[in-house]
């Protein structure tokens, strides 16, 4: 699949982070007013003036024709306080600026020639903005003297004096007491910008005007009063119309000019909660002082949309905003190793596709989904990181192989419990009680296979297609049952692969049916959400009701959409971020933890955090610890043995591999490592197996020791260990994407 651009981007299209604040979009100049206020309130004078002039080209003539329309969609608002003063700001900047003369440039000059008709705000902004890009422009005004209606402000004499010093710096021909009344008398001009003022002629012209300025007529633009906008307005078009005109000089068409401006953006408020409110600053004079005026620019929230940026430790480490992130997704996509390399590799797939950045954003934007668009790509090219993925790619083919179970219920039974693959790994009875359970109530069946979340995270859409239409196929085998389902991220993968299928949380079928048990020394707890619930408030107060008929009391903490670390295969993407987030949430609240997902609880017991899941209270049992990558293995393997002995009646045994009896010790230090780089027992025996078989490997003298490898399809393995009796001491375990091959 050759990624386009737009494929990319249709994920963060709509995110605003970055973009002009409310006030500027409402601000018919497009002032920056973030940038100005943050420069104001650090007394900043002479820059904020200049930012004005390159803007509105004559500061003091737009801020008396100013109609403040920015404070209206001031989001200071939004706390219930007075908009910003901007325009007083405004008028403190020009007043404290040292000099009104722009900053002059030497450009080359260009060879288009531009006439403005008319010498009122529109055409004098568009005179003086083009002579700036280098464009050699005559202004043609048929009375005696340039201004235009701003001769009717009572500060004429000093706006005047401003547009003075603004031309001061540029090379632009007025011809003054010079009518034109014949459009050919313009022949010879590459464009023509009309701006004769409310009463002046628009030589058939301003009723034609596209929203980028542009006549019928070829090269002939029409501004200003002439068009029935107010002085304020014709000034913003001034000043708006020359990109439009350098568009159209360069290209023949005005496409290309960001003219346009949605108003509608001018709602597009951000979260303030928890901002301080500050009250409008007062005047002591007609102007704003010095220390008046930066107190009031102070006041200024720097409005900016970071909702996902803040909520979420992934973007605040990788500092990327998701505009950010779709360039760099793209332009991943594009890679043609040797010649380029990626760029943005572990930061895609050390998101764990919680989504909360999603839940959070007030316009949708969808990174998880522009991360799994990436992650699927690379796969399809086979240019993806098979070190983050294998181990649970692997698994799933296990989960949904070897060690799945698949048992009918009763005739017409209505249920079919789905545990998912990891409420087994972690200990058998979750499985074992919890079927026993629904089987006796409701004489439901038993599905036991994965989900396919591993292919998801992975981006192994081949593998998660061909999961997918097994779990449909044996659905359909028994009856087309409603899926009791007792992992969230199994409920939120079958919903999205498999949307026919009906689905009910265990745990709102439980609390509809009371199932009473204990947590014993317990008296006050926080139930930990698995962030796959989220949008699932049902299944959410369903266990905080079966919590408290276990007799404890449930804090008002809300993990919120929190992922507890574990999602996305992150751990081995970025062991650091994973780390970081499973102490945040291990932090999070003072109280145990009840969680209903078993890797939440596996990962909070590796901090020590008191945890127990629900399943634990309600089935009378002790999970014990979590248990390691070959422990799970055996107890999916267990709760297939005891289900096909007990409801199946036949005796199953497992296949079996040379190097299982092989002994292992493996020091907590060393078992620690393996577990963080998940490599398993297995994997350790299959090298050592061959090995000792083949006589290959490095010994070490000094220390009595041997390494060892093993080379798959995706990763090498490489052990260093001592023999020891009839059995190995693992010294040290580890593995990389390189590959080697012998006699070569």
């Amino acid at each position: 699949m050759t990624m386009q651009p737009e494929d990319a981007r249709s994920y963060t299209e709509n995110c605003f982070n970055g973009e002009p604040a409310s006030c500027t979009y409402a601000c018919p100049y497009h002032i920056d007013i973030r940038s100005l206020l943050k420069k104001a309130g650090r007394g900043r004078w002479d820059s904020c003036y200049k930012d004005l002039a390159s803007t509105v080209s004559f500061p003091l003539a737009a801020c008396s024709l100013c109609r403040r329309e920015c404070e209206v969609s001031c989001q200071r608002a939004c706390l219930g306080d007075e908009p910003i003063a901007v325009r007083d700001v405004e008028l403190a900047c020009i007043a404290y600026a040292r000099s009104h003369v722009p900053d002059s440039f030497s450009l080359v000059p260009k060879e288009d020639r531009i006439a403005v008709i008319g010498a009122g705000p529109a055409g004098l902004a568009a005179a003086w903005q083009l002579a700036r890009k280098g464009y050699a422009v005559t202004v043609f005004e048929k009375t005696g003297m340039i201004g235009g209606t701003l001769l009717a402000l009572p500060n004429a004499e000093a706006i005047l004096a401003d547009v003075r010093d603004a031309f001061s710096v540029t090379t632009v021909e007025f011809r003054t007491d010079t009518p034109i009344t014949d459009p050919k008398e313009t022949d010879g001009f590459r464009a023509v910008i009309v701006a004769t003022g409310s009463g002046g002629s628009d030589y058939g012209l301003a009723s034609t005007r596209t929203s980028a300025f542009l006549t019928d007529r070829p090269g002939w633009f029409a501004v200003g009063q002439i068009c029935g906008v107010d002085m304020c307005a014709a000034l913003a078009e001034g000043n708006a119309v020359p990109n439009a005109v350098e568009s159209y000089l360069l290209s023949g068409s005005t496409d290309f000019s960001s003219v346009v401006w949605n108003r509608a953006n001018c709602s597009r408020f951000v979260d303030h909660e928890g901002t301080e409110r500050k009250a409008l600053t007062p005047k002591t004079g007609e102007l704003y002082t010095v220390q008046e005026a930066k107190a009031e620019a102070s006041r200024c929230m720097q409005c900016n949309c970071t909702a996902c940026m803040n909520a979420c430790e992934h973007l605040l480490k990788y500092k990327k905003t998701p505009p950010r992130f779709t360039l760099d997704v793209y332009q991943d996509s594009q890679v043609r190793p040797p010649i380029t390399g990626h760029s943005t590799t572990r930061a895609v797939y050390a998101c764990n596709l919680c989504g909360r950045c999603s839940s959070m954003c007030p316009v949708e934007t969808d990174l998880p989904g522009l991360f799994c668009l990436s992650r699927e790509n690379r796969m399809e090219r086979n240019d993806y990181p098979p070190a983050f993925h294998d181990y649970w790619l692997r698994s799933l083919d296990r989960c949904s192989g070897a060690s799945s179970v698949f048992l009918e219920g009763s005739a017409g039974t209505g249920y079919a419990f789905f545990p998912g693959c990891q409420l087994g790994a972690a200990s058998p009875d979750f499985v074992l009680k919890t079927y026993d359970l629904l089987r006796d109530r409701y004489g439901a069946a038993l599905m036991d296979c994965c989900c396919g979340a591993p292919a998801y995270w992975g981006g192994d859409r081949a593998r998660l297609d061909r999961n997918t239409e097994m779990i449909r196929t044996q659905w359909e085998s028994f009856g087309r049952p409603t899926l009791v389902t007792a992992c969230a991220s199994c409920s939120r993968m079958l919903r999205m692969v498999l949307p026919e299928i009906p689905t009910v949380s265990l745990y709102a079928l439980l609390a509809s049916d009371p199932q009473v048990g204990s947590f014993p020394g317990w008296d006050t707890v926080s139930v930990f959400d698995p962030c796959a619930v989220s949008g699932d408030p049902g299944t959410a107060a369903a266990v905080r009701k079966l919590a408290e008929n276990c007799g404890v009391s449930v804090s008002s903490y809300d993990s919120d959409g929190k992922c507890c670390g574990n999602g996305g295969h992150i751990r081995l993407a970025d062991p650091g971020l994973y780390r970081e987030i499973v102490r945040n949430r291990a932090a999070d609240s003072e109280y145990p933890f009840v969680v209903y997902c078993v890797n939440c609880r596996e990962v909070f017991r590796s901090q020590g955090k008191e945890c127990r899941h629900i399943l634990e209270a309600l089935l009378g049992m002790d999970a014990g610890p979590a248990p390691h990558l070959d422990e799970k293995e055996q107890n999916r393997m267990k709760v297939k043995v005891h289900l096909l002995e007990k409801y199946g009646k036949e005796r199953w045994v497992p296949e079996t591999q040379p190097w299982d009896g092989m002994k292992l010790t493996v020091g907590e230090d060393v078992r620690a490592a393996m577990e963080q780089k998940m490599i398993s027992d297995a994997d350790v025996r299959e090298c050592l197996w061959n090995a000792e078989k083949d006589g290959d490997g490095f010994y070490n003298a000094e220390e009595d020791s041997f390494l060892a490898c093993l080379v798959r399809s995706a990763l090498t393995y490489w052990v260093r260990y001592r023999k020891q009796g009839d059995g190995f001491e693992i010294l040290e375990a580890y593995c990389h994407r390189m590959h080697f091959r012998e006699n070569e």
